[in-house]
């Protein structure tokens, strides 16, 4: 009967044992997933701040396009009435004051 107390008892010490490295073991698995958790977090956060940045340089380039094919629009229609003769535009004024004369009984 002593023996089996003392199976028992180096039984128990073993299971002990067991339990504490299992238990070590999945601390360890534990912090593993949490650094990898942390570690893909910050990669996707960094993925994204790179996208954000080529977003915005992505829209800054199309406003500025925006911008300079208005100006140049604005330019081509300038040009157009600058090259209008100043007698025509003379002639031109005329007619729509004669016009508007013309309609207030003047």
């Amino acid at each position: 009967m002593s023996a089996d107390i003392t199976l028992l008892l180096e039984t128990e010490v073993e299971l002990q044992a067991m339990i504490t490295r299992a238990r070590d073991k999945a601390q360890a698995l534990v912090e593993a997933a949490y650094a990898e958790a942390g570690a893909r977090s910050a990669a996707l956060d960094r993925e994204l701040a790179e996208s954000l940045q080529r977003f915005q340089v992505e829209l800054d380039a199309e406003r500025a396009r925006q911008g300079a094919e208005v100006l140049a629009e604005g330019r081509r229609r300038a040009a157009r009435l600058d090259a209008v003769p100043k007698t025509r535009i003379d002639e031109l004024g005329g007619l729509v004051l004669a016009r508007l004369l013309s309609e207030t009984g003047a």
